[in-house]
């Protein structure tokens, strides 16, 4: 293809982000599939009608538009509502449901390993994946508190992660988290690798040795085969005959780590590293969700790149007040894996490009500070369309750790370019969206009256904000008692609104239509 082509077809998918979504009500401004894909924030108290309104309005418009769907259920009746939305849009052929009944499974360490791309195979990706759940633990747990301490010990075990994972795959093993625990709950300590090390000594030796000897070295190395998974999984490695360089020089690396450098661990570094690891895996080895449809399997329903080929709409349905901690791991995963399938979409090798959307209601549950706000600095070249909806500012910082988490907060959602702010009572939010929205020049009269009691008026001009802090307290939350009308400020830069062309529109969303 000569670069004029490739200069024309790329200003071609330009041009289809031109496309009207939906127009805002009460105005003649439109949302175009390039606002969304540049991220949505939807921002109010719970009951405000955050959801039922401007959320409501967003999604249908997008199903109507024949998006494809990553949505995270967060509450009980968050799927029935999204069949209703999906039976409107006339898209129930579209529809994947994954919840404790469906059958499905995903495992994700497999998917990493597996999939399309020149980074499939990636060691490194497949150990992200279990870090990121271990990062995402640490912040639901205990605020995401990062001291140095816990880095060093983070950094041991990322790597006691990658040899187990290069050991499974060298191996010809599947990479699940049940043969992960069982590899390391096997692994040698010091003691066991410096005996192991000495029958293999005494049998590949080629001095005189007693074949008495000789024969019960075998014997017992072939007994500790027998009964040790990790021995097993090593001793197949140590007996392929690689030819690749690379390939060579892995099993030299797996060989120091398993029998020098991790047995060698002093007995407490070690048990802090093990018991490390076996945190992470733990809820992938108990009855429920996470052993049953994320330990194994691999559901070709729930891959990220049918969302973009089938314009699949993926409700992931494990509600925390259902399943807690275990449905925020349930959810975390398979958004992650969504968002690294995105980033390495190619929009210009597809036939019939449309935006796809990552939906995620009670968005305080799933953010990942790192992980999503390198994803909206480069969503809108996936054509993803992020949509966050959220209560307030103060329900995020504790997400984001110690290290300057308003900071991170802010320069997160400052990402999500289209905002609308429904009724809150939250002080610093009300004050943060008023100060983005901008100030502005007001002329004020000044009355003065002198000890004569002569009256004088005099004007001068004042910056002020355009909208004061307190009108969010006062916008309407919708529900009979308000005719079913939600009032939200909606606010895009780049983007003016109504006669006065300002930069911020008072509209409302029925709730009925």
């Amino acid at each position: 293809m000569s670069v004029f082509n490739r200069k024309s077809r790329h200003e071609n998918h330009e041009a289809l982000l031109d496309q009207s979504l939906y127009t805002v009500p009460g105005t003649d401004t439109t949302i175009t599939w390039a606002d969304c894909v540049e991220g949505i924030l939807v921002n109010g108290a719970t009951g405000s009608g955050k959801s039922s309104g401007v959320g409501r309005t967003t999604a249908l418009a997008m199903l109507k538009a024949n998006f494809g769907f990553l949505v995270l259920c967060a509450k009980p009746d968050e799927r029935r509502k999204w069949e209703g939305y999906i039976k409107a849009a006339g898209r129930e052929k579209d529809m994947v449901i994954f919840d404790k009944a469906s059958g499905l499974q995903f495992n994700f360490l497999k998917y990493e390993l597996e999939r399309y791309g020149d980074g499939a195979g990636d060691v490194f990706n497949a150990n992200n994946a279990l870090m990121n759940l271990n990062e995402q633990n640490r912040q639901y747990q205990s605020g995401g508190s990062n001291n140095n301490e816990e880095r060093f010990w983070d950094n041991a075990l990322r790597y006691l992660i990658s040899m187990t994972i290069l050991l499974l795959t060298m191996a010809g093993e599947e990479v699940s988290i049940f043969n992960m625990r069982k590899l390391v709950a096997n692994s040698f300590s010091k003691e066991e690798a410096d005996y192991y090390i000495s029958l293999i000594n005494t049998i590949s030796t080629e001095e005189n040795i007693d074949d008495d000897e000789r024969e019960q070295a075998v014997e017992e190395q072939e007994e500790m085969q027998e009964s040790n998974y990790f021995l097993r999984i090593l001793s197949r490695v140590q007996g392929t005959e690689f030819k690749n360089e690379e390939d060579i020089e892995d099993v030299e690396l797996l060989e120091d780590y398993w029998l020098n450098e991790f047995a060698g661990l002093s007995e407490r570094s070690r048990s802090i590293v093990v018991a490390s690891f076996m945190g992470i895996i733990a809820p992938f080895m108990n009855r429920g969700i996470l052993k049953r449809q994320f330990a194994s399997g691999l559901s070709p329903e729930l891959l990220p790149e049918n969302i973009i080929a089938k314009k699949s709409v993926v409700l992931c349905d494990f509600p925390i007040k259902e399943y807690g901690l275990a449905g925020i791991f349930a959810s975390i995963i398979i958004k992650s894996v969504f968002q690294g399938a995105m980033e390495r979409r190619k929009i210009e090798e597809e036939a019939d490009p449309k935006p796809v959307c990552l939906w995620i209601d009670e968005a305080q549950n799933y953010i990942n500070p790192q992980v999503d706000a390198l994803f909206q600095a480069t969503a809108r070249s996936s054509w993803v369309s992020t949509v966050m909806i959220t209560q307030n500012l103060n329900g995020l910082y504790p997400l984001m750790g110690n290290n300057q988490p308003q900071a991170r907060t802010k320069s997160l959602l400052g990402n999500l370019n289209l905002k609308f702010f429904a009724s809150n009572s939250d002080y610093e939010t009300n004050h943060w969206a008023a100060e983005m929205i901008g100030k502005e020049l007001v002329d004020l009269d000044n009355l003065s009256v002198s000890k004569d009691m002569e009256f004088s008026k005099t004007k001068n001009q004042q910056l002020m904000n355009r909208i004061q802090p307190d009108l969010f307290t006062t916008l309407k939350t919708g529900r009979k008692a308000n005719k079913y009308k939600v009032e939200t400020v909606v606010f895009k830069a780049g983007k003016t609104w109504g006669k006065k062309k300002a930069n911020y529109a008072l509209v409302e969303f029925d709730q009925r239509n």
